[in-house]
């Protein structure tokens, strides 16, 4: 996970410039997407209305909640091993934490 995260820390200005500049497509009314989004504008008012924010988050919780998902029903059939839903968590939390320290170098 080490190598990752230095990954991480080399890639930080590519990868949040990637972000800031990528347009996602905006929900659906009746999707996933669309209801995790509407719930984090309601209980993560974050400014008047939806913002870019929100919709990054929205896509890293259904992104995330799969990851874990995924690699703990492939864990519990013994598909990959034991300790890999705990690589999976630390690969999203180091990346949150390097967006963190990045932010005192690019506000």
């Amino acid at each position: 996970m080490e190598r990752l995260r230095a990954f991480l820390e080399a890639n930080r200005k590519d990868i949040v410039d990637f972000v800031e500049g990528n347009q996602r497509p905006m929900a659906f009314e009746s999707n996933a997407y669309a209801k995790v989004l509407n719930e984090l504008v309601s209980v993560l008012p974050l400014t008047t209305g939806l913002d870019k924010a929100h919709i990054e988050l929205a896509i890293a919780i259904l992104e995330s909640m799969w990851c874990g998902w995924v690699s703990q029903a492939k864990a519990n059939k013994g598909s990959y091993g034991k300790n890999d839903p705990e690589k999976f968590k630390q690969s999203i939390l180091s990346a949150f934490e390097i967006g963190q320290q990045y932010a005192a170098i690019r506000p």
